[in-house]
C-alpha cells in the first residue's frame, strides 16, 4: 500500500511538473502548481496513506518550496501561508477544544446525561427526545465523537436488561450517535467544518458571529433532532412500547457539584459562551474571547500540563493545511478556473445555496466531513462575493448531514460497533434523517438567513 500511494501521488505532481496541466485545462504556471498540490492532498485526505495533520504540513512545505519560487512576481509574501496555522479560526476551536477538555474533567457531561436519564422513566419517546437533545446540547460544544463515546458508554450498561433485538435498545443506540452529529450544526465550534467554513469566509472578509450562527443552526438542529426522535419512535416503538424503566439500573458514583474547581469551570464556560454571543457588542472577535478558556483553565490550574499536551493539535494542523490550501487557490485565481469548469458563475444564491448543500452531504456519505469541507470549501471562493456566503454555508453545513452508514461518521461506526443494529437499519433511520435535516436546513436555515438579512435569495 505504502508504494501504490507513493505512486498515485507521483501521477498526481508529475504532470504540473512537464506544463501538462497548462496545456490541458489553460491555467497559469502558479494555478498549474496549485492544481497538483490540491489533487495530491485530495487524495491524501481521502486515502489517508498518511495522517491527515502530515498531510496538513505537505501543503505547506509545498506552497513555500514549489509554488512560491516558480509564482512571479506578483508572489505573495510566505506569511500569508504560514499565519493560515494561527489564525483566529485556529484560536476558535482551540479554545473549543479546552472547553471540551474542562467538560470531560471534571465530568459536566455526566451530570446532564444522569438528570436526562433520571426525569425520563416510564416514557420511551420522552427517553429518545432527552437523550437525543441532551447528546447534541453537548455536541454543540464537544467534539462529536468524544460525546457519542461519552453517552454511549453511560447507556451501555443500562442496557443489559435488554436484549440485542430489543427494538427501545436500537432506538437508543441510532439516536445518540445521530443527535452527535446534528448537534455540530448548533455552534460555530460544534464541529470542524463550521470553522474550517468559518476561516475561510473571514478571509473574504465575512465574519459570521457566534449569536447569528446558532439564530439558525440552534433551529435547525432542534427540528431535526425532534424530527430524529419521532422518527425512531414511529419506526421502532409505536406498537411496541417498552418501558423505558426496563433500561436502567441504580445510578451510583453520583457526582460531587461543591467543590470550588467544579464551579470555577462552570462559571468560565458561561462567561466563554456569553463573551461569543455578545462579540457584536463588545466587538472582541472571538478568537480573543476563546482565549479567556485556555488562560483561565490552565492559569488558575482547573487543567494541567497533561491535558495541554492532550489537546487535539493534529486537528488544529489539518485546518490550518486546509485553510492555507484555500489561500492559494484563491490567491492564484484557480477557485476561480473551478467555478468557470462546473459552469457555476450564472447560479442564483439559493442554487448555490441547494447545490453545494446537496454535494457535500452526498460525498460525507462515504468521505470524511472534514475532507469534504477541505474539497468543497476552496471552491466556493471562486464565486462571486454575494453568492460565497450561502455556498460556503451550503459546503459547511451539508458536510455534518450525512449518516447513513456505519463508516458515514466515526459516532456511528462507535454505535454499530455495539451490536443489535443491522447495516440496513442504520442506513434506512440514517438516510432518512439525512434528507429531512437537509430539507430543513434549507428550508429553515435558508429561511432564517434571508429574513434576516444575511442573505438575499431573491436574486
Amino acid at each position: 500500500m505504502p508504494i501504490i500511494s507513493f505512486l498515485i501521488s507521483l501521477i498526481l505532481l508529475l504532470p504540473a511538473g512537464f506544463g501538462f496541466y497548462q496545456s490541458w485545462f489553460g491555467l497559469t504556471p502558479a494555478q498549474e502548481i496549485n492544481l497538483a498540490i490540491a489533487l495530491l492532498a485530495a487524495y491524501l485526505w481521502v486515502s489517508e496513506a498518511i495522517p491527515l495533520y502530515v498531510t496538513g504540513f505537505l501543503i505547506l512545505f509545498l506552497e513555500l518550496i514549489w509554488l512560491l519560487p516558480n509564482w512571479g512576481g506578483s508572489a505573495p509574501k510566505p506569511i500569508v501561508f504560514l499565519s493560515c496555522y494561527f489564525s483566529e479560526t485556529i484560536l476558535l476551536f482551540l479554545g473549543g477544544f479546552v472547553i471540551s477538555e474542562a467538560i470531560a474533567h471534571y465530568r459536566l457531561d455526566e451530570t446532564l446525561a444522569r438528570f436526562v436519564i433520571k426525569n425520563t422513566k416510564g416514557s420511551s419517546l420522552y427517553l429518545l427526545i432527552g437523550l437525543g437533545l441532551s447528546t447534541g446540547f453537548l455536541s454543540c460544544w464537544m467534539n462529536n465523537t468524544a460525546t457519542a463515546a461519552m453517552m454511549l458508554g453511560l447507556v451501555a450498561p443500562m442496557m443489559k436488561n435488554l436484549s440485542l433485538e430489543s427494538h427501545l435498545r436500537k432506538s437508543v443506540l441510532l439516536v445518540i450517535p445521530f443527535s452527535a452529529n446534528l448537534g455540530g450544526i448548533g455552534t460555530p465550534v460544534g464541529t470542524l467544518p463550521n470553522v474550517i467554513g468559518i476561516g475561510y469566509m473571514k478571509e473574504k472578509g465575512i465574519d459570521i458571529g457566534f449569536l447569528p450562527w446558532m439564530a439558525f443552526g440552534m433551529p435547525v438542529f432542534l427540528i431535526s433532532v425532534m424530527l430524529l426522535c419521532g422518527l425512531l419512535y414511529w419506526s421502532f416503538l409505536k406498537n411496541k412500547e417498552e418501558e423505558s424503566t426496563k433500561l436502567f439500573t441504580p445510578l451510583k458514583d453520583e457526582i460531587s457539584k461543591t467543590s470550588l474547581k467544579y464551579n470555577l469551570s462552570y462559571l468560565i464556560i458561561g462567561i466563554t459562551i456569553l463573551g461569543w454571543m455578545t462579540s457584536d457588542l463588545h466587538k472582541i472577535s472571538n478568537g480573543t474571547v476563546a482565549l479567556v478558556p485556555i488562560i483561565a483553565f490552565f492559569g488558575l490550574k482547573l487543567l494541567d500540563l497533561n491535558h495541554f499536551r492532550s489537546l487535539s493539535w493534529d486537528v488544529l494542523i489539518l485546518m490550518g493545511g486546509g485553510i492555507a490550501l484555500g489561500k492559494a487557490m484563491e490567491e492564484t485565481g484557480l477557485a476561480k478556473q473551478f467555478i468557470n469548469l462546473l459552469s457555476l458563475g450564472g447560479q442564483s444564491s439559493f442554487s448555490l445555496f441547494c447545490i453545494f448543500s446537496i454535494m457535500s452531504l452526498g460525498l460525507s456519505c462515504f468521505l470524511s466531513n472534514t475532507s469534504v469541507a477541505n474539497l468543497m470549501l476552496p471552491i466556493t471562493m471562486g464565486l462571486p462575493a454575494e453568492v460565497i456566503l450561502p455556498a460556503a454555508l451550503g459546503a459547511t453545513i451539508g458536510a455534518s448531514l450525512a449518516m447513513p452508514f456505519p463508516v458515514s461518521t466515526p459516532p456511528n461506526a462507535l454505535a454499530f460497533s455495539y451490536g443489535g443494529i443491522k447495516s440496513i437499519e442504520m442506513a434506512k433511520i440514517g438516510g432518512i434523517i439525512s434528507i429531512l435535516a437537509l430539507i430543513v436546513f434549507l428550508v429553515v436555515g435558508g429561511g432564517i438567513l434571508h429574513f434576516a438579512g444575511w442573505v438575499d435569495f431573491s436574486h
